[in-house]
């Protein structure tokens, strides 16, 4: 049986911190961007993982993406309020300024087949690449909320 385990690494210095269970992305100002969190998900239990997806199946009632624009292979969208991106080598300079790739949309089904999943790479056989995740808040969000990720994968 597999088992997952998301790690989050500091965004400027790519050092790892710890095991994420959540991840908080802070107080945000309305119509600003959260600070970038990086995590990877490393694998144990199995000999190989592939056509691994991240999907947003709650957005805690903010805006996702209300026209997705320039998909591209991995399925992520030119705009929108969830930014995802990812890279096999930690790359602070990504993490320290927000995402240009977002979800196209909310997966609220959470079906590992909706288009609006993201697909992450491998840097190894049991361990994805890094991933860079980031919020934008609306000028008129203004209220707290919480949202969810799922992570979709096959394995050997």
């Amino acid at each position: 049986m597999p088992s997952i385990t998301v790690r989050e690494y500091n965004s400027e210095s790519g050092a790892l911190l710890n095991n994420a269970s959540t991840l908080n992305f802070g107080r945000i100002i309305a119509g600003t961007t959260s600070r970038v969190k990086v995590i990877d998900i490393a694998f144990t239990g199995i000999t190989e993982v592939a056509n691994i997806k991240l999907g947003l199946i709650s957005s805690g009632g903010l805006i996702v993406n209300t026209n997705p624009s320039d998909i591209g292979a991995d399925g992520s969208s030119a705009n929108g309020y969830f930014g995802i991106e990812s890279t096999s080598a930690f790359d602070n300079t990504k993490a320290s300024q927000p995402l240009s790739r977002h979800f196209a949309g909310l997966n609220p089904s959470a079906s590992a087949s909706s288009s609006y999943n993201v697909s992450v790479s491998n840097r190894s056989a049991t361990l994805s690449n890094y991933i860079y995740l980031d919020i934008e808040i609306g000028d008129s969000d203004t209220d707290a909320g919480n949202g969810a990720y799922k992570i979709f994968f096959d394995y050997a």
